[in-house]
């Protein structure tokens, strides 16, 4: 009974026309099929010239090491589908990977790793002695860590005032630069400017000393009380 014959299968098959592997009555429809249908008419032509161009194109050749590189594909391969059996297989494929490691980045750093510690020892060793002298110092005075302000010089004008408490801001030169009342003292004399005056001129020309820490000037509070006759620093 012969197969019927439609474009796809004379599509399918119009490769296979001029060979012996169909039979010769089957290749009588496609003939048949191919010289009624336009449409299979020129797929056959279009695939005969694209058969002849490709008869046309040069032989590669095929290169020298393929069958080296596939061996060497196909064993690598073989050795990942092994090591993948079990849990055993993967362990040790596992140290053999960080041993191979270990030897191929360890080594070629041990040496000079070692040497390197051990010329920085020795250097040190030598060099230990000359650190350890030192000069016995003669004119070193001992520091405090902190001093507070303190007052070396009274002022030559004196005043009418008689116990004034105030708080003064001492900078690191030396100089006052604020004062204040403390708290719970008694300020009458800031309501006569007479005599504000009087303590801001004895506040003027005081002379203080600034305070140090670690030997260098710092700015200080001090509490002082201006008197008649002297005055008191409380700090």
């Amino acid at each position: 009974m012969m197969r019927p014959v439609d474009c796809q299968t004379f599509e399918f098959w119009c490769e296979d026309l001029a060979e012996s592997r169909i039979d010769a009555t089957f290749r009588e429809s496609l003939t048949a099929h191919g010289s009624q249908c336009p449409r299979c008419a020129d797929f056959a032509l279009r695939s005969h010239h694209q058969r002849r161009a490709l008869h046309g194109l040069p032989l590669r050749q095929v290169p020298v090491n393929l069958a080296i590189n596939l061996r060497v594909l196909a064993s690598k391969e073989r050795a990942r589908r092994s090591s993948m059996v079990n849990w055993d297989t993967r362990l040790d494929l596992l140290r053999e990977k960080t041993r191979l490691w270990l030897n191929n980045l360890w080594r070629p750093l041990a040496i000079p790793t070692a040497g390197g510690i051990a010329a920085a020892m020795l250097l040190f060793c030598v060099l230990m002695p000359t650190f350890a002298l030192q000069s016995q110092a003669t004119a070193d005075v001992p520091t405090a860590w902190y001093q507070a302000a303190e007052v070396y010089g009274l002022s030559p004008f004196g005043g009418n005032f008689e116990n004034v408490t105030l708080d003064v801001r001492i900078d690191m030169s030396g100089r006052v630069v604020d004062y204040t009342v403390p708290a719970g003292e008694t300020c009458k004399w800031t309501k006569d400017p007479e005599m504000r005056r009087a303590v801001e001129n004895s506040l003027l020309f005081m002379s203080f000393k600034p305070a140090s820490f670690f030997g260098q000037p710092a700015s200080d509070t001090i509490r002082i009380t201006l008197r008649r006759s002297h005055i008191e620093v409380k700090g």
